[in-house]
C-alpha cells in the first residue's frame, strides 16, 4: 500500500509527489532503499521516502496504518501514541 499524506485531518489528500511539491513546495527525497530509474511525479510517493523529509525539514507528522499526517495533529491517533 503506497504512503498518503493527509492534511488537516482530511482537508486534503496528497497522493503523489507532484501533488506533495504542489502543496509543501519541494519535492520530498528520494527513497534510498528502493531502485527507480527514473523519479515520475504523477506516480505514487513509495519512490519519495516522506517520513525522511519531514524529519530533515522539522515538519511535524503522525503515521497511521502507513499514511503520514500533517497539520492539525491533535486528534490524530499515530502508531506511536
Amino acid at each position: 500500500m503506497c504512503t498518503i499524506v493527509i492534511i488537516n485531518k482530511g482537508e486534503k489528500e496528497i497522493e503523489t509527489p507532484r501533488e506533495f511539491k504542489e502543496h509543501f513546495g519541494f519535492l520530498p527525497n528520494p527513497n534510498q532503499g528502493i531502485n527507480h530509474n527514473t523519479l515520475e511525479l504523477d506516480y505514487c510517493l513509495c519512490q519519495f521516502d516522506v517520513e525522511e523529509t519531514f524529519k530533515l525539514k522539522n515538519i511535524p507528522y503522525k503515521k497511521d496504518c502507513g499514511d503520514l499526517y500533517v497539520g492539525q495533529l491533535d486528534d490524530v491517533v499515530g502508531d506511536d501514541d
